[in-house]
């Protein structure tokens, strides 16, 4: 498995509406995912099942996770990013997610529904117990 560890991450219109479409169909829980592509452009979006079933919690179903990485490097393409959604929270950290961060080497990304006509996404690097914003281009 490639990971890419960067300073910013590219992603389109495109998959940015589709991370939104999933996370609100999943509403009112936590919806989560991977995000892959090459050289910090993401283009493809792998939904991963949250196995907690829970607006405030995540946790990916092992399976369906290991599916997602095969498919990735089936694809050849890199891990960019893990995704997940805060319903009714902040496009922030918080203290489950940076003390849950179990790959400090990767980005994440956290889709705020708080005020769903406006969805907010932000990247971040998450590691040794702290959030690094990245920049997040379209």
């Amino acid at each position: 498995m490639v990971y890419y560890c960067c300073a910013m991450l590219i992603l389109s219109s495109t998959l940015r509406n589709e991370l939104i479409a999933h996370a609100t169909a999943l509403l009112p829980e936590e919806a989560c995912g991977l995000l892959a592509g090459r050289d910090g452009q993401a283009t493809r979006f792998y939904p991963v099942e949250n196995m907690r079933h829970s607006p405030v919690a995540y946790d990916m179903e092992p399976r369906a996770l290991v599916q997602a990485i095969l498919a990735i490097e089936a694809e050849e393409l890199e891990l960019l990013a893990i995704y997940h959604s805060h319903p009714s929270g902040p496009a922030w950290p918080s203290t489950t997610d940076i003390a849950q961060a179990y790959y400090p080497e990767q980005a994440y990304l956290i889709l705020s529904l708080r005020d769903p006509a406006r969805p907010e996404l932000r990247a971040f690097m998450l590691n040794n117990g702290r959030a690094r914003e990245i920049a997040l281009e379209s």
